[in-house]
C-alpha cells in the first residue's frame, strides 16, 4: 500500500534531484574553517604573538635615547647658568640579565605556538560545531519525511474509518482515536521541521552563507577502531586544544624564570654623549662611559609577590592540560564505543523497519477482513513512525560519530583532502 512506503527512497530522490546544488558535509567544513570570523581573529592573533617575539629578541641590543633640556634659571641661582641648553646622547648595553632576557624570549616564543595551536584550535572546534549541526539538520530531514509519510498514512486511515462509521462499519471512538493520532503526528512534524530549520540556521551562521538544496548523504569516514587505546594516543598526539595549553605550561614557567631574573640585579655598559652643560659655561662636548648594576624589585618588594603569583599560574595552567586530556578521552572513547556497535544497530533497524512494513501491511488487509483490530492497525502505523525515526537518528549519528573520530585520530586536513578552497 502506497501509505506504508519508507521515507528513505523519498529522500534519495529528493537528493538525487537537488544534487547539483546541495553542498558536501566536505565543503561546509572548509568554508566555515576558512571563513568564519573567529578563525580571522585567530591569524591576527599569530601576527601579533610573532611581533611580540621580535620585540623579545630586541631587548638583547643596545637601547639608545636622546634628552633635550632648556634651562631657564635666575640671574643668581648657584645651580644653573642664566639660560642654556643640553644635549645627551646615551646607549646602553645590557651584558648580564640573570637569564631575564632569554626567559623573555622563551616566553614570546611559547605564546607564539600558543598562537599557532590556538589557530589550529579554533579551526577544530568550528569543525565539531558543523559536524554536530549537519548531523542535527541530517537527522531532522529524514525525520520529516518519514513524518510526513506517517502523516499521510493517519489522513488515509482517518479517511478510511470516516467512511467505515458512515456505513455503521465502525464505531465513532475509532475515528476519535485516529483524530487524535493524527494530531499527534502533525505535532511531532511540526518539531522536527523547527529542529530542521534550527539546525540549519546554525549551519549557515557557521559558514556564513546560506545553504543551497538538500544535505547529501556522507559516507562514513574510515577509522581504524580495532584498538581504544592507539586511538586514544593519536587523538592526544594532534589534539591542537592540548598543544595550545602546553604552550601555555610554558609561557608561565617562562614567566617564573623572568620574575626571578628580575629579582637579581642587572649588569650593563652605557655610553654618553653630552653637548652643552647646564652650570658650567665655555664646556666643550663630553663624552662619557659607564658600567653599573640595576635591581628592580618593584613597589614594597612587589616583584617577590610577582614570582610567587607566576609560579602558581603554572600550577593552574598544567590543570586544565589535564582537564583537557581527561576530556578529550571520555569524548573519543564514547565514539569509539558507539562506532563499534552502529552499524550493527543500523542493520538491526532496517530489518525491524522492513519486518515492521510488511506487518503493517498484513495488519491493514486483517482489519478489514475482521482479524484484527482498529487499536492495532493505528498502534502498528505509529510503531512504523517510531522505527523511521530511530533508524534516522542511527544513520545521522554514524556518520556523526565516523567523522569526529576521523577529525580527532587524523587531524581536520584528513576530511578537507581534495576540497578546493572557496
Amino acid at each position: 500500500m502506497e501509505g506504508w512506503r519508507g521515507p528513505f527512497s523519498a529522500l534519495w530522490m529528493a537528493t538525487v534531484c537537488g544534487l547539483a546544488h546541495a553542498q558536501s558535509l566536505a565543503e561546509l567544513l572548509q568554508r566555515t574553517v576558512n571563513s568564519h570570523p573567529a578563525v580571522v581573529g585567530q591569524r591576527s592573533q599569530r601576527a601579533v604573538a610573532s611581533a611580540d617575539l621580535e620585540y623579545a629578541r630586541q631587548q638583547f641590543y643596545p637601547t639608545p635615547s636622546l634628552s633635550i633640556e632648556q634651562v631657564s634659571a635666575g640671574q643668581h641661582d648657584p645651580s644653573y647658568l642664566e639660560k642654556t641648553s643640553v644635549k645627551l646622547f646615551r646607549v646602553q648595553q645590557p651584558l648580564w640579565t640573570h637569564g631575564r632576557l632569554s626567559a623573555g624570549v622563551d616566553k614570546a616564543q611559547a605564546s607564539a605556538d600558543a598562537a599557532a595551536q590556538g589557530f589550529e584550535d579554533v579551526r577544530q572546534q568550528l569543525a565539531l560545531r558543523v559536524l554536530q549541526a549537519w548531523a542535527d539538520a541530517y537527522a531532522a530531514d529524514l525525520k520529516e519525511v518519514a513524518l510526513q509519510t506517517s502523516v499521510a498514512t493517519h489522513e488515509r486511515l482517518q479517511a478510511q474509518v470516516s467512511r467505515r462509521i458512515a456505513d455503521g462499519a465502525s464505531a465513532v471512538t475509532e475515528r476519535v482515536l485516529t483524530d487524535g493520532r493524527l494530531a499527534q503526528t502533525r505535532a511531532q512534524l511540526q518539531a522536527v521541521l523547527v529542529q530542521a530549520q534550527t539546525a540549519r540556521l546554525r549551519l549557515q551562521q557557521l559558514t556564513g552563507a546560506p545553504l543551497s538544496g538538500v544535505l547529501t548523504p556522507e559516507a562514513d569516514r574510515a577509522v581504524d577502531t580495532s584498538s581504544a587505546s592507539l586511538a586514544l594516543d593519536a587523538a592526544l598526539q594532534r589534539s591542537p586544544t592540548l598543544a595550545r595549553l602546553k604552550a601555555l605550561v610554558r609561557v608561565q614557567e617562562t614567566e617564573v624564570a623572568e620574575r626571578k631574573g628580575d629579582l637579581l640585579p642587572e649588569l650593563y655598559a652605557r655610553a654618553e654623549y653630552q653637548i652643552g652643560s647646564t652650570s658650567v659655561s665655555g664646556v666643550g662636548d663630553t663624552k662619557r662611559f659607564f658600567v653599573g648594576l640595576q635591581s628592580k624589585f618593584g613597589a614594597g618588594l612587589s616583584s617577590l609577590s610577582g614570582v610567587e603569583a607566576s609560579e602558581n599560574k603554572v600550577g593552574v595552567a598544567r590543570a586544565e592540560v589535564e582537564n583537557a586530556e581527561r576530556s578529550l578521552s571520555e569524548q573519543l572513547l564514547s565514539d569509539w564505543a558507539q562506532s563499534a556497535t552502529l552499524a550493527a544497530r543500523q542493520v538491526e533497524l532496517q530489518e525491524s523497519l522492513q519486518a515492521s512494513r510488511d506487518t503493517a501491511q498484513a495488519w491493514d488487509r486483517q482489519f478489514l477482513a475482521g482479524r484484527k483490530t482498529w487499536v492495532e492497525v493505528m498502534n502498528m502505523a505509529r510503531e512504523l513512525a517510531q522505527a523511521e525515526t530511530e533508524l534516522a537518528d542511527v544513520l545521522a549519528v554514524r556518520v556523526l560519530v565516523s567523522w569526529r573520530l576521523a577529525l580527532y585520530t587524523q587531524g581536520l586536513d584528513s576530511l578537507l583532502a581534495g576540497v578546493p578552497t572557496p
